[in-house]
């Protein structure tokens, strides 16, 4: 970034702190709380902290104060910054105050909720579950991989938001050697992924999944650092509590089942991991009876932006 781009930057937040803007000393308790009417207000203020902590780190270094610098990728990749989260809406209604009016109606309000999650996706086989999805009347969150939304894929990429599906972040190439190689590596590959969706959909994904999930094998450690610099873009990570491991090894119908089963009545709350690539015909065919199944045991079902995040522990 050249300097005469951070001079402007630099003056404006100068001159807020002067007018006294962020001292909370000038601010009442009902004021103190800041927050942004949509995410390019929160990427504005953010890239200016960033410029004023550059400008801070050159005045210390020639005054001879040791600093800390923040790392280079806070700096760059500057489309990815995830779209506002809203609240689930019901006739005009948030999902909470629906369910507070329920209750004082005395309705039972659903306690057990299924979350369906396809990963690997778009592929040949979508469609199809798409239209088992849309006979079952359930919504699914799908984690996209960007270099699968093919032109021939980008309808059935729309149709997804058409039909009230949620749409998250699962790498643009897939390729973990090259993805967990650095902070910077991953961000570079998950701009990628986040500007084709948005080029496809209109629509900014908050939610994102790592390959292999959170606690993995390929990531070196590096993960906390990817989450944290990632929810510090507004986004959210998942991993899950149920899998069908229909992606390892040679699944079967009686595994997947087992697999999904076995595990599944544990949680009010499930997070069920499938995959949607060209290999998982077995999980396309399942996927009624799966449903079925989860409707007689009692569950509803929804869509993760609507759930608290599900992630291993570390």
């Amino acid at each position: 970034m050249e300097k005469k781009g951070l001079i402007p930057a630099a003056f404006l937040i100068l001159v807020a702190l002067g007018s006294g803007f962020f001292s909370s000393e000038s601010l009442t308790p009902e004021e103190e709380e800041v927050t942004f009417e949509s995410s390019s207000e929160y990427q504005v203020l953010t890239a200016l902290e960033n410029e004023m902590a550059q400008l801070t780190a050159l005045q210390a270094n020639k005054e001879g104060v040791q600093v800390t610098t923040l790392p280079e990728y806070v700096t760059r990749y500057a489309a990815l910054y995830a779209g506002e989260r809203e609240p689930e809406e019901v006739q005009g209604q948030s999902a909470a105050e629906v369910e507070k009016q329920q209750e004082s109606e005395g309705v039972k309000v659903a306690q057990k909720i299924a979350y369906l999650t396809f990963d690997d996706g778009p592929s040949e086989l979508t469609p199809q579950v798409l239209d088992v999805l849309k006979e079952q009347g359930i919504k699914a969150t799908f984690f996209l991989v960007g270099e699968e939304i093919t032109a021939e894929r980008e309808e059935t990429v729309r149709r997804m938001v058409q039909e009230g599906h949620t749409i998250g972040l699962h790498t643009y190439s897939h390729d973990y050697a090259k993805l967990y190689r650095s902070v910077d590596s991953f961000l570079s590959d998950y701009e990628k992924a986040f500007l084709k969706i948005y080029e496809v959909t209109g629509i900014k994904p908050v939610l994102y999944r790592f390959p292999g999930g959170s606690r993995n094998a390929h990531a070196g450690g590096i993960c906390r650092e990817i989450a944290a610099e990632m929810e510090r873009r507004g986004f959210c990570y998942y991993d899950w509590n149920v899998s069908a491991e229909d992606s390892v090894g040679t699944p079967t119908a009686y595994s997947i089942r087992t697999n999904i089963f076995k595990d599944v009545y544990r949680y009010n709350e499930p997070v069920v991991l499938m995959h949607d690539s060209g290999i998982n015909r077995l999980t396309l065919e399942l996927l009624p009876e799966i449903i079925h199944t989860l409707k007689e045991s009692g569950y509803e079902f929804g869509t993760l932006e609507n759930r608290e995040c599900c992630q291993f522990s570390w």
